[in-house]
């Protein structure tokens, strides 16, 4: 009973919503990008807040620990944030490569297979074929491409 208690509800919401998506699409693509774009507005801000609160923390650090002045410790200080990005996306980077070419090379594997079981497919299926259906098979190929070339011209 609870089930299709549930059922019902869920399939009633997915009706609701396909009516909106269907009423007024404008307005409901328009709620959606505006409540993504505060999303990442925050996120972004979020971010900048605490990078600006590290560099801070940095310039604090390394002034009172070596006694700089400010051009020398906003060297540092860039010196150091820069070394503490590029070290990861240096791992990062290895890592991507390694993985994009296990990926390069499975995907070329499985696309082999597929062509091969497809091509055997095809090759069946025109072979097993009479010869009034490879006539027609033909005819039906000769007036799509005709039909098409008008709509490309």
């Amino acid at each position: 009973m609870i089930l299709n208690k549930h059922k019902y509800i869920q399939r009633s919401l997915l009706g609701i919503a396909i009516i909106i998506m269907m009423a007024i699409p404008d307005v409901l693509i328009e709620l959606i990008t505006e409540g993504l774009h505060i999303v990442f507005e925050i996120l972004f801000e979020i971010l900048d807040i605490s990078f600006e609160w590290v560099e801070s923390m940095l310039d604090h650090l390394i002034e009172h620990l070596f006694e700089t002045e400010l051009h020398e410790t906003q060297t540092i200080v860039f010196y150091v944030i820069v070394s503490l990005l590029i070290t990861p996306l240096y791992f990062l980077s290895r890592l991507f490569l390694r993985l994009s070419s296990r990926f390069y090379f499975y995907s070329q594997e499985k696309l082999f297979h597929s062509w091969t079981l497809n091509k055997n497919e095809v090759i069946l299926f025109w072979s097993t074929s009479s010869l009034h259906e490879k006539i027609k098979w033909g005819l039906i190929t000769l007036l799509s491409l005709y039909i098409a070339s008008f709509f490309i011209m």
